[in-house]
């Protein structure tokens, strides 16, 4: 009799320790993403519109780090210029001025003063600038490989950056 509980309680002990090491992997988990969230966000830059915006476009977040970046905003449609039908031009531009690539993004149909929300993610390296226009259809200037259609994932960001500076 003596022998069961004592293998009970040290049975219990050691779910007592397995749960311990298990509220502590948890708690560190929670912190360390917590920590690369809060890295990866700080290490987002703003980008600086290279020409002044149309009045039917708002840029709402326009920022990079050193290998991909985000663009948000939202277009309207007013009755002096209907853009129904028309595309966002999203040129992206390095600190001497050079083109580093062009994005089309397809308006839709929008009614009057109606506004409809764009955003676009990108992987170009040490992007300063950018240029959002309204334009008639696309043309064949298009170098859509680095963008993309979504936000890297943080893992990726820091996946990315670990590889640029040991390779």
């Amino acid at each position: 009799m003596i022998y069961k509980i004592y293998h009970i309680l040290k049975f219990m002990d050691t779910m007592k320790r397995f749960a311990k090491y298990l509220i502590l992997l948890i708690v560190f988990w929670v912190f360390s993403d917590i920590l690369i969230n809060v890295s990866i966000n700080s290490i987002y830059k703003d980008i600086e519109p290279q020409n002044p915006l149309s009045s039917q476009i708002s840029i709402s977040r326009a920022e990079a780090t050193s290998v991909n970046g985000r663009i948000n905003g939202v277009v309207t449609n007013n009755t002096d210029n209907n853009i129904s039908g028309k595309y966002l031009k999203v040129d992206l531009y390095s600190s001497t001025g050079n083109l580093l690539g062009t994005k089309f993004l397809d308006i839709g149909t929008v009614g009057d003063n109606e506004s409809r929300s764009f955003e676009t993610y990108f992987k170009f390296q040490n992007v300063k600038a950018y240029d959002v226009t309204i334009v008639d259809e696309k043309t064949d200037e298009v170098s859509s490989e680095s963008f993309m259609t979504e936000d890297m994932t943080n893992f990726a960001v820091l996946l990315l950056l670990t590889y640029m500076i040991f390779v």
